[in-house]
């Protein structure tokens, strides 16, 4: 049981963190090679009239978390069921703004964990007091969520249209949920080609 947990350890402590800071750096890179095109408009976000692209969405009924579509064998998403889609004005500053406050976001969650396990436990230990089994489990069930989150943002990004679609379409999204209905599922053009094979068939 312990050698199981000390692999546990291994893969969350170490190997996920370190994981989740290349995926973080790698999109970070990729996004840099800018845009094909771009245009000045006024942005959306910020009022500014800056160099950028549009970012597109797409809203339907509630669909549940990807969990809860997994558990029932298939998604609700159909042609008939969306709602509507939109598309606003999203400059490039706004869009890698977004992008560096997701990756800090993702960042700081794994950290916590090998900073705890690496350095807090052991001064702990040398005091005479023990680890507390429930903050490490808290811990590592946040690196797994941060390695998930690091990888998604960078499949997603490099599956876009341009480097920055992805990233504008969830600027976009933020800023009309504001005012759409909170109920509704948001899907950017990327979750978007998970379905088009049905709506073609």
């Amino acid at each position: 049981m312990d050698f199981f947990f000390s692999i546990i350890q291994l893969i969350t402590a170490i190997l996920m963190p370190i994981s989740a800071v290349v995926l973080s750096y790698l999109t970070v890179r990729y996004t840099k090679q800018g845009e094909l095109t771009a245009e000045v408009q006024t942005c959306r976000r910020c009022g500014q009239s800056r160099e950028g692209a549009k970012g597109e969405f797409h809203y339907t009924e509630n669909i549940g978390s990807p969990r809860q579509q997994m558990a029932r064998g298939q998604s609700l998403i159909t042609e008939e069921s969306l709602l509507g889609s939109e598309s606003h004005f999203i400059c490039n500053h706004c869009a890698h703004r977004f992008l560096y406050f997701e990756i800090l976001q993702q960042v700081l969650v794994v950290i916590p964990y090998p900073l705890y396990l690496f350095v807090i436990v052991p001064f702990i230990l040398s005091n005479g007091a023990s680890a507390n089994f429930f903050i490490e489990i808290f811990l590592l069930i946040f690196s797994l969520a941060g390695t998930a989150s690091a990888w998604n943002l960078y499949r997603a990004v490099r599956m876009g249209e341009t480097p920055l679609a992805e990233a504008r379409d969830r600027v976009a999204i933020q800023e009309r949920k504001k005012t759409l209905a909170k109920g509704y599922s948001y899907l950017t053009r990327t979750a978007m080609r998970y379905y088009e094979k049905p709506f073609n068939k």
